[in-house]
């Protein structure tokens, strides 16, 4: 009867045990699949972050080359007219030496 009862005893831990690790594999998938899918929104919200950087970066590399255009614009405007200046300065200082 005592190996009966044991035997009983074992199968019942058993079935128990088995249980449990079902019921762990389950929330081991479980927890997978929640894993995945933070995996999958942490990896769209890294896309869309790069990509509104990538636009911010290429929005400031056009700022900057307007900025380089406009100093190149106003370093020639102020170079023409310096040059203008000059020739007129020097025109009237050689007229006044023929004189």
């Amino acid at each position: 009867m005592a190996g009966s009862e044991e035997y009983s005893s074992w199968l019942e831990s058993r079935r128990l045990i088995i249980a449990q690790l079902a019921a762990m594999d389950l929330s081991i998938r479980d927890l997978g699949s929640k894993i995945d899918r933070f995996s999958d929104s942490a990896r769209e919200k890294a896309i869309e972050v790069a990509k509104e950087a990538q636009a911010g970066i290429s929005d400031l590399n056009l700022r900057v080359a307007m900025l380089e255009l406009r100093a190149k614009l106003w370093g020639g405007a102020i170079g023409l007219l310096s040059g203008g200046v000059a020739t007129v300065i020097v025109d009237l200082v050689i007229r006044e030496f023929h004189r």
